[in-house]
Formats: C-alpha cells, sequence, structure tokens
C-alpha cells in the first residue's frame, strides 16, 4: 500500500503541472486576448477549458485522497505487524524496494509506450550526427515540411498543440502535400507524455540541449539569433528552408498563406 503512493503523488504533481498550464495560463491568454481569435474560437477554447479543469481537479482529488488512505493504512497494517512480531525493519525495507520498482516500472513504462495514433512517429536519432536536412531528406522526401521548435515544459508551445494543431492538420490532411517534423528539448518523459496528450500527429525528435541550439541556428540561418520556443521553419519540397519564422498554428490564416504558397 504505501509503495504506491509515491506513483500516486508522481501523478498529481503531473495533473498539477497540466491544470497550470492547460487552465490557468490559458485562461489568462484567452481573458488578455493573446490570440487573435474570434468570439466563437473563444467560446470552444473556454468551454475546453472549463472541461479540463473538471477532470483535472477530480483527478487530483481522487488520487490524493486515495494516498491518504493508502498511507493511513499501510501505517495501521505496520504498528499491527510490530505488535504481533516484535519488529519492523524487514516490511520497511520491501516497501522501499516496491516503490523504487514501481516508480522504475512507470517511467519505463512511459518512455516505451507505443503511440495509440499511428499517424505519431517517434524517432531515435544519433545526437552526435544530427542534422536537419538529413532528417528532412530522409524522411519527408518531396513534401513541404512544417518543422516546429518547442520545449516540453515550454506554455505557448503546448498552447499551440491544445488549441491549434489540430485544425492546421484537418486542413492539408487530404492533400498530403505536408510533412511535420516537431524538434524538442527538456525531459524526454514529459516529451512523450505530451505528445500522446495533444495527440500531436506527425514525427517527433528529442535531442540533447546542445544539438537543439544546432538545430536551431542551422535552421533560422543565424548563428547570433535567441533561441525561443516556440519557434517554426518551413522547407520547401526540394528540401531547401524557405521560411525561417513561420507563422504559428494560432496565425491560422497567415500560416496557411505561407503554406500554400509552396504546397501547390
Amino acid at each position: 500500500m504505501l509503495a504506491l503512493i509515491p506513483v500516486l503523488c508522481i501523478d498529481i504533481s503531473e495533473h498539477l503541472l497540466a491544470w497550470n498550464k492547460d487552465v490557468r495560463e490559458e485562461m489568462i491568454n484567452v481573458v488578455q486576448n493573446v490570440y487573435d481569435l474570434s468570439r466563437e474560437q473563444k467560446a470552444h477554447i473556454l468551454d475546453s477549458i472549463l472541461e479540463r479543469n473538471y477532470l483535472l481537479n477530480m483527478l487530483i482529488y481522487f488520487k490524493g485522497f486515495l494516498a491518504v488512505a493508502l498511507l493511513v493504512g499501510g501505517i495501521w497494517l505496520l504498528v499491527k505487524y510490530k505488535r504481533v512480531t516484535g519488529k519492523i525493519a524487514k516490511p520497511l525495507a520491501f516497501t522501499i524496494v516496491l516503490m523504487v520498482l514501481f516508480i522504475g516500472a512507470k517511467y519505463v513504462w512511459a518512455l516505451t509506450l507505443s503511440p495509440q495514433n499511428k499517424n505519431i512517429k517517434f524517432v531515435e536519432v544519433d545526437n552526435a550526427e544530427v542534422d536537419l536536412n538529413k532528417i528532412v531528406t530522409d524522411n519527408f522526401k518531396g513534401k513541404v515540411v512544417y518543422v516546429d521548435f518547442w520545449g516540453t515544459t515550454c506554455g505557448p508551445c503546448l498552447a499551440e498543440f491544445r488549441d491549434f494543431t489540430k485544425p492546421l492538420k484537418n486542413r492539408y490532411r487530404q492533400s498530403g502535400k505536408i510533412g511535420y517534423l516537431y524538434i524538442s528539448q527538456g525531459n524526454k518523459y514529459l516529451w512523450r507524455k505530451q505528445v500522446d496528450k495533444y495527440d500531436v500527429e506527425g514525427m517527433h525528435v528529442f535531442v540533447s540541449s546542445e544539438q537543439y541550439a544546432k538545430l536551431f541556428k542551422d535552421a533560422v540561418h543565424d548563428n547570433s539569433r535567441r533561441i525561443l520556443m516556440p519557434t517554426y521553419v518551413i522547407v520547401n519540397a526540394a528540401g531547401k528552408i524557405v521560411e525561417t519564422d513561420a507563422k504559428r498554428p494560432s496565425d491560422n490564416k497567415a500560416l496557411f498563406a505561407q503554406l500554400d504558397k509552396y504546397a501547390r
């Protein structure tokens, strides 16, 4: 019972992080009119925020209650065991071993979990030889590629995934002329969790911070440019970078005009 508590605490911390990103920050963005949205778009986003707020709060309260119940029950059993046997070291050691195993299993499961959506592709690259041109030519031959540089805890990056990425994909789904490459750094555990959570279709690459900086500066053709997240780049069907500061998915019409220019 006690061994399950750290796993529940990890889940609760993830839910709290999600609440801060998906509810609090997004509500601030809508109120401050960060995005140029119509009244209908704002209403849709607010409805989604309220749904996420309800779900996340329910998960936090339920898992919090369960953790407390397991803590009380586990302590009661340990005390009872000690009264009967006069010893407590063995069950405590066993509990600690189980804690380590459960936490390890949770991380291994998250890092090896295959996405449910077949259009999500996780790709491992050799950090010593990673090259943007090679990634594009090896995986997107003949396609215009929309490249997204993002981070696993970047609020604006996740907001784009949450509210604006699906409309972009739906617009070009039938033509099949656009490919999507997502390059990320940060926490590898969170990387897979975020991609799966927001159902971000496309090819996903996770790299070290050093390789991220190299790919970013190669993409924008400027070694002195400050690394900002998110940043978007467009590569034409010939494999040439043609937009080093492409529009965000939330800039829908402006982005569509850019993509349409190269995906005729």
